[in-house]
Formats: structure tokens, sequence, C-alpha cells
């Protein structure tokens, strides 16, 4: 553990003291090495044999097999192996790499000794870093322990996903740094600090900004991620959405994301051009999008930014592990973002095309369309400066069958007469368009009349053509009652793909016995009228609310009949068998008019109601037992009734309709 109560004061001030035996070991430790000028920043594995996302393979390597013009190294990764073990992050030599513990020192060393730094990568995809406040000083000492021993020249913040804002990580981690960087400070000695956000976390206000902010001042630069972020982008006035998995506008994304976090621009927070580090995969095993395809893209975004007086600090990958790792088809990838990036970042210029191993052309990614033809070799050759045309020595691994959707691989392979290799993949995308329906649209139909559901309806795609034979319709349409009714239409083509659409069929009756509704009547619970060919019944006491616009809940209710019955004739619904709706009080007593029939019979028309409180809607409180009249009838309350349970409307549950006394 180490001490820091002899740092000076303003150093120390408000940090409590590390612990004690670290002093002789500090002075013991060598130089930091800090690059000077631009850099190449490279990942190394702490593990072996990684899989890639086109099927490759990225190898163990010793830290002196990295390519010279990797000045700056990041050793992935510190992080909690066990939470168990409680949850301060360390790091683990991983002992299948095939290095010792003195190994993987020496090697760090001899790396120093060139001029190349070396720094410890905190995270990863899959860390389980949850700092919480109070473990700034543990892992403060962690650091320098871990630097002590190893001989690192820094840490580099590699957290992603939900480690970015887990527990206290914004707070601890920046908190902790400054210790470690004043600490060194302290011997005459630069810590470097930096950072590898994934740059959707790097707008205004977004989850990474907390660490930049709090480690203002002290981080050296950033190399965020331009990687595996699907179709997220950038805005541009004037040019529009630039996607980073949009390959045909790289440069232009390269250029505009880079000016925008240079400037704090287009709603990105500011990082200096000077300590931006512009982060790529090695090639397309490395990383599910990002890769660029041809370097020249970046080569002219960097010289707008040149122009513009901001040039960028570097570029950074994941991984060196991968420049040196093989294909799907175990084709070595010869260290080939090195050799594009490497001479350029440390001279600025591109370099040199070299002419010692065929170049294949015509291998773009490809989309063909579903039972189509394809030929791999369409369009696609190989030439070598001493052979000469080499497109007959092409081999082709993998195969495409444009019989069945979906993404193939295919690994073009050419050897020269010297024994030189060039291999290159390509992604076949077979698509097929899904089918599309005619003819399927809601309509009205009316009561009583013949319906065929396939009338008028086809379907097609582009590939098979007609598909109206294999149409299937799920549902019947039962004309002789009213309503709206569903009916699901569904057809699959011979790529397997389905398309499912929904259609209401409305029965209406146009020559309903209700009558039309009408905007300024008023309308009582059990009235009826006809609306758009469709036959309502009012729940309760109503005026100017259409028909069809109340909703489920609402005051009309689509009825299945014809609006005929006796009791429910198109204007307040009440009346003998004679009154057809003529008189608009029927159900009002007061009028003098017998509502009920002659004969006595119990549907509640019989007796007098004079006697009986007449229910109002919103008004009447019945209680159980209690008993009312409405329209003519007489009802008995039940299940406690509210004020807008209509008797005619909430009949055998709320009401038992009775015989008048």
């Amino acid at each position: 553990m180490f001490n820091i109560k002899s740092l000076p004061m303003a150093i120390c001030l408000g940090l409590a003291a590390l612990s004690g035996s670290a002093a002789s070991a500090s002075a013991m430790a060598g130089e930091m090495v800090n690059p000077d000028g631009n850099v190449v920043v490279g990942y190394w594995h702490n593990w072996c044999d990684g899989a890639g996302y086109k099927g490759g393979n990225s190898p163990c390597m010793s830290l002196d097999d990295i390519n010279p013009m990797y000045n700056v190294v990041d050793i992935s990764f510190m992080k909690v192996y066990d939470t168990a073990e409680g949850r301060i992050p360390t790091f683990k030599l991983d002992p299948t790499v095939g290095l010792s513990e003195q190994e993987f020192i020496n090697q760090i060393e001899q790396l120093n000794q060139q001029g190349r730094s070396v720094l410890l990568a905190l995270g990863g995809a899959d860390a389980h870093v949850e700092l919480q406040k109070g473990d700034e000083q543990a892992f403060a000492e962690e650091i320098i322990r871990l630097t002590e021993q190893y001989g690192f020249d820094g840490l580099d913040i590699d957290l992603e996903q939900a480690a970015v804002t887990a527990a206290d990580n914004q707070i601890v981690i920046p908190a902790a740094l400054k210790m470690v960087k004043d600490h060194y400070a302290a011997e005459g000695k630069n810590f470097l600090i930096t950072m590898a956000p994934e740059f959707p976390y790097l707008t205004q206000g977004g989850k990474y900004v907390p660490y930049i902010d709090n480690l203002a001042g002290y981080y050296d630069w950033i190399n965020p991620q331009f990687y595996n972020q699907g179709g997220d982008g950038i805005w541009v006035d004037s040019v529009g959405w630039i996607a980073q998995n949009n390959d045909a506008l790289k440069q232009e994304f390269i250029y505009y994301i880079a000016d925008s976090l240079s400037n704090g621009t287009r709603g990105f927070h500011q990082i200096p051009h000077n300590k931006l580090v512009f982060g790529i995969p090695a090639n397309n095993d490395a990383a599910a999008t990002g890769y660029v395809q041809n370097p020249q893209d970046l080569y002219d975004a960097f010289e707008q930014l040149n122009q513009q007086g901001q040039p960028l600090r570097g570029v950074m990958t994941w991984s060196v592990n991968w420049d040196m790792g093989t294909d799907a088809g175990g084709r070595a990838y010869n260290e080939q973002f090195i050799r594009d990036y490497g001479p350029y970042i440390h001279g600025q210029t591109p370099p040199p095309i070299t002419s010692n191993e065929p170049v294949l052309k015509g291998i773009d990614d490809a989309r063909v369309a579903h039972q189509s033809y394809f030929d791999p070799m369409s369009d696609v050759t190989a030439m070598d400066d001493e052979d000469g045309d080499l497109t007959h020595h092409i081999t082709v691994e993998g195969q495409v069958n444009t019989s069945s959707v979906g993404t193939y691989a295919l690994t073009y392979l050419v050897e020269d007469s010297d024994g030189n290799q060039t291999s290159k993949v390509r992604s076949v995308d077979v698509y097929s368009s899904k089918p599309i329906f005619k003819g399927v649209s809601d309509t009205s139909i009316q009561f009583g009349s013949e319906f065929d559901s396939l009338a008028g309806v086809s379907a097609s795609d582009e590939e098979d053509g007609d598909l109206t034979t294999r149409i299937e319709i799920y549902g019947d349409v039962e004309t002789n009652r009213l309503g709206s009714q569903t009916l699901l239409y569904s057809v699959t083509d011979s790529a397997n793909q389905s398309t499912t659409v929904e259609r209401t069929i409305r029965v209406v009756d146009e020559s309903s016995c209700a009558a039309p509704w009408q905007t300024n009547n008023v309308y009582e619970g059990g009235d009826r009228v006809l609306h758009d060919g469709t036959v309502y019944e009012a729940a309760w006491w109503t005026r100017g609310e259409q028909p069809g616009s109340t909703g489920q809940w609402g005051v009309w209710r689509e009825v299945t009949d014809a609006g005929c019955d006796d009791t429910n004739n198109g204007d307040n619904g009440a009346g003998d068998d004679n009154n057809n709706g003529d008189n608009n009080n029927s159900g009002d007593t007061d009028n003098g008019i017998d509502t009920g029939n002659e004969n006595g019979d119990s549907n509640g028309g019989n007796g007098n109601t004079d006697n009986v409180t007449e229910w109002i809607p919103g008004q009447t409180q019945a209680s159980n037992g209690d008993m009312v009249s409405y329209q003519g009838s007489c009802f008995v309350a039940k299940n406690n009734p509210g004020v807008w349970e209509t008797p005619t409307q909430s009949a055998t549950w709320f009401w038992d309709e009775v015989s008048c006394p």
C-alpha cells in the first residue's frame, strides 16, 4: 500500500492518507513514458482466441509482437473478476497468453525503452465495475499498486453500457484518478489518463460527460469508439442524417463527427482537437460496424480538419490482436490496419501502395433478390505487378443460397507466384420483398345482403407475382347482425415471408325503423337512432353527442338489430304497439295517455305509475328494493344502481321490471 502523506500539502489537501509501504517501491519505479506528437493506440487482449463478428479469430500475442508503429498500447482489462472478492477492480495476467508475470513486466519495460506508452484499460464490455462513494482511496491505492508492479504509464477508462452510470462510478473514478495523477506529479511524472467512450454518450448531457468534466485539466486525450453503434450518427444541416454504419458517407461521418466534438457543436460535448483520437476497428471481425473500408476516407477527412487548423491527435483501434488475426477462412489480416494508418498518422502522409501482394477488386458487399441468379465472380478481378492478371487464380470459400433469405459470407483468396496472398471477406444479403395486399379496405355493407370477403382483393410480391390464391382469411361476417365485424387477411410468399392485415366490415341498415339522429334532439336512455347506416342506443340522457364518436364506454352503443322492436322505435322508445314513435312523450304519465297494454301482462306497462317515484337520469338515487317508474314501466332496484344506470338499459343486473301498483 502507498503513503501519500508525504506529498505537498497542495496535492494532499482533502485526501485521506494512503497506507504504508510504497515509498521505496515508488522511488524504484521507472520513468513514465508520454508519447510526443501523434498517437496510434491499440488495445491488447489479456486472453486468447477471441471470436470475430464475421467468424474470424484473434490470437494470443506477446507485447513484443506488437508492431512498433503502435506507440500506445492499452492492456485490456482492469476489472472485477469475482464480486465475492470485493468491488475494487484489479488486473490479473491470464496465464493462457503464454507469459509469466516477469516476462510480462519485462516486455512492458522494453516498450517503454522504445518510447512507447503502456496503459491499463479499466472496464471492457463485460466489466462489473460498481464503485461507491468512499471507495476513492482504495481504488487509487490499487491503481498505484498495479502501476508500480507492472510499470504502467497510465490508465484508460473503457467503461461501456451499464457500467458507465453504475453506482457512483461517475464520481469515484475521476476522484481516484486525480489522486493518482497528483501522486505521480509530486514525483515529477505524468500519469496518463485517457478514455474510450462510445460516441453516442458524448452528446450534451450524455453519460460520459461527467467523466470528462470531472477530469478537466487532468486527462491527456480521449479516443471515442466510433463503431458498434448501428445506425447512430449525426445530423448535419444541409446534409441530413449521417449514420456511423453508412459506408457510402464514411468520409463525411469522420469529418463532421470530429468537427462537432472539436468545437462542441451539433449537440456534442467539446473535446479539444489536440486531445481527440479517432477510434475505429482493425477490420470487419473486430466490430459489427464502423470499419473503414477505404482508408482514403479517413485521410480525406483528416485533411479537411488539418485545413481548418484542427488536426486530431491520432487514431485508436480495437485491437492489435485483431490486426494480427485471421478471417473466417483462416486467412491472415496481415496487420493491414497499422500498415494503412501507422505511416500516415506518424508522418501525416498516406502510405505508399505496396506492390508485392495481389490486389483484389470488385469485392463489395451485395444484395441479391430471392430466387435470383448470383455469380460470385461477376466484376471481380485480381492483379499483381509481377504476374499481371490473376483473376483465374481466385478461390472463393462459402456459398450463397438465393433460395433462402439471409446473409452469407464469402471469402476471396488469391496467391501470386511469389506466395504472397490477399484475402477479402464479402457479405451477400439475399432479400425478398414482402407480399402486399390490394382491395383490403374497411367497408360498410347492407343488412341481410351477400358479402364475398375475397371480392376485389388480391395479393402479390415482386418475386412471386400474383399470390391471391394463397390468401387465408380468418373470421366470418354475419350480414344479419348489425355492427362492426373484423376479418384478418394473411398471405405467405415462397420466401416464407408473411403479411397480415385487418379489415373492418360494418353491417348497416339504411332502412332501419330507428329515426335518424339529430344534433339538437334530446335522447334518453333506451332511445335508438340511425346514424351512418348503423343503429345506436342511448345509455342515458344525451344531446349533441354524435353516435359512433363516444367510444366503448360512451353514451351510444351499437345494437345488432334494425331498431324495429316494439319498445325502441327511434323516437323516445316508449309507447304502445300503435304509437310508432308519434308521441315523443309517451313515457310521461302527465299527458293522460295510458302507456301500458290492455292485457295486464307482466311487462310493467299495466297498473298506474302515479304513486311510484319517477326515475330521472343523474338525479334519482335508488336503494335496493326501491320501486321507480321510467317510460311508463316500473322497476325494483338491486345491486345498488348508480344515478346513471338506466332501468331499461341496465335491466337484469341493477333493475327488475315489475308490474306497477
